[in-house]
């Protein structure tokens, strides 16, 4: 039976995990809470977007009043509040949420939602534990409030999985080159905050990642083993993890390209590329780990500096769906 999900925030994330769930036939969107969306608008924005270029003209849109719409006959309902006590899921036959706001990060918070299980898509501000696929989504036991993590653990942690099950990892290095987000500003903003308060037009910007605190979270034996920072740069999607991995085992390049190769889940959280691609060629590709061979580099007999490409919108909510898929199960 396919699972009712409900979306709350239709930002990116929302966007993209509603357009992906047309094509899951085992996912259905009852319900979406989009603040500031007018039913008129929603068309619009789900068929033109500046990165995903999707071929939707056989999305078959209609408008049933002014709280509801269409989808190719599923009906989907319309909240429009910033209360959870106003967004009554369950009328909507929502077992699932995707919290995609980014303000309800903690269990407490979630406990709000009047609905089954919750899956925060975002690293949470407590103990609310996190579960990424191809990492240790099989250690989920029936949590009804549980974090996807961030878009560059979705990347990281399953790269480390597959690590280390053949090797051992001494110390892990890493920065996200990672794209714009809507936590930045176009022009330079009088705040006290961090760098991110500078133009995302004309800068690079360093800034923080918790996907080291993440990682840790997932894979306990790395603890003071692994640490990595940020870069915001002037693209609007796709980022590169620069990864620097010093290994016990003497290996090669090409240890890694057989790790990838010989993964059950090639093709769905692992993708090799062997050709000389930039940042928009993973433009709403769906494998949120893609190791790029030719710009990757040994740099001893166990030392490495390998590039991972991944989308931070599309991967990310592609992970999110096989997480819900899989706990629905």
């Amino acid at each position: 039976m396919p699972v009712n999900i409900g979306i709350n925030g239709f930002g990116r994330i929302g966007k993209c995990v509603f357009l992906q769930s047309i094509e899951d036939e085992n996912i259905i969107v009852k319900a979406i809470n989009a603040v500031n969306l007018d039913i008129n608008e929603i068309e619009d924005y789900l068929r033109y977007d500046s990165c995903h270029k999707l071929n939707l003209k056989n999305l078959d849109f209609n408008i049933i009043d002014n709280s509801t719409f269409s989808i190719n006959n599923n009906r989907v309902h319309l909240f429009s509040s910033r209360d959870p006590e106003n967004l009554d899921w369950e009328k909507y036959n929502c077992e699932y949420l995707i919290e995609a706001t980014g303000s309800f990060l903690t269990t407490e918070k979630c406990k709000n939602h009047q609905v089954k299980k919750v899956i925060i898509s975002a690293p949470p501000k407590d103990s609310t534990p996190s579960f990424v696929f191809g990492a240790n989504h099989e250690s989920y036991n029936g949590e009804n409030i549980i974090s996807a993590s961030s878009c560059t653990t979705n990347s990281l942690a399953p790269f480390l999985n597959l690590v280390l099950q053949k090797y051992h990892v001494k110390s892990c290095l890493f920065t996200t080159i990672h794209a714009a987000t809507s936590s930045q500003y176009t022009v330079d903003v009088f705040k006290k905050s961090a760098r991110t308060k500078r133009s995302v037009f004309n800068n690079i910007i360093p800034h923080t990642t918790g996907a080291s605190k993440s990682i840790t979270k997932i894979f306990p034996q790395l603890e003071e083993k692994i640490t990595g920072n940020s870069v915001r740069i002037p693209v609007s999607n796709c980022s590169l993890l620069d990864v620097t991995l010093t290994l016990e085992e003497e290996i090669s390049l090409q240890n890694f390209k057989e790790l990838f190769l010989y993964s059950n889940k090639l093709g769905e959280v692992f993708s090799l590329n062997e050709k000389d691609l930039v940042s928009s060629d993973f433009m709403t590709t769906t494998t949120p780990c893609i190791l790029d061979l030719k710009a990757s580099l040994q740099l001893g007999k166990n030392t490495f500096k390998l590039m991972i490409w991944y989308d931070n919108e599309w991967s990310y909510s592609s992970q999110i769906l096989r997480l819900v898929n899989y706990i629905s199960k």
